[in-house]
């Protein structure tokens, strides 16, 4: 599961403990946080090609190269 996928759950999570909120504060703040978590996602699909991850840059680095023949 990619990472914006995993904030489209939350959001989806957010947005349920919303609709079940009789206060209308909280509520609205429910909805806010699931706002956020959509931006997130948006955010993380668009840069995932230009974002620098140090991990996989280890890992990528780890794996054994291949020779020519």
């Amino acid at each position: 599961m990619s990472r914006a996928e995993q904030y489209l759950n939350l959001a989806a999570e957010v947005r349920a403990k919303a609709d079940r909120e009789e206060s209308p504060i909280i509520k609205a703040e429910w909805e806010q946080l699931a706002e956020t978590y959509v931006r997130l996602a948006e955010q993380s699909g668009a840069h995932k090609a230009s974002t620098y991850d140090p991990i996989q840059d280890l890992l990528n680095r780890a794996q054994p190269k291949k020779k020519k023949r």
